[in-house]
């Protein structure tokens, strides 16, 4: 009987590491990236909500983007760096409409110091 519930604990245990690995490899939708997003920015950069609306619709079609390049791909690969840097390009030019001068820059700035930071990072975290 003691052996029965030491083994029934065990794949109880088992089963819930599996569970939890395969949820920590589930990627966000584009339109949760794209809330997320907005609402950091929202505070930094001082947003009104009519730019709210309009940045949410660029990070939004910025992720599907960046989504359908992933399509087909094997896991673990990336897209090419040319093709992520022109749909980057494409949202960067409808973001420097949108925003003023300063909170672009700003925008640059933060960009640049997330860069920075997961870069030196340990690969896989």
């Amino acid at each position: 009987m003691k052996n029965r519930i030491i083994l029934l604990v065990i794949l109880v245990f088992m089963g819930v590491i599996s569970a939890q690995a395969q949820q920590q490899g589930q990627r966000r939708t584009a339109e949760e990236r794209s809330k997320m997003i907005v609402d950091k920015l929202s505070d930094s950069l001082k947003l009104i909500p009519a730019q709210k609306t309009d940045i949410d619709l660029v990070y939004l079609e910025f992720y599907k983007a960046q989504d359908k390049l992933r399509e087909g791909l094997a896991p673990g690969t990336r897209p090419e760096k040319a093709d992520i840097e022109k749909i980057a390009e494409a949202r960067d030019a409808k973001l420097k409409i949108i925003l003023k001068e300063d909170q672009y820059t700003k925008l640059k700035a933060m960009e640049a110091a997330m860069r920075q930071r997961s870069q030196q990072r340990p690969p896989g975290q």
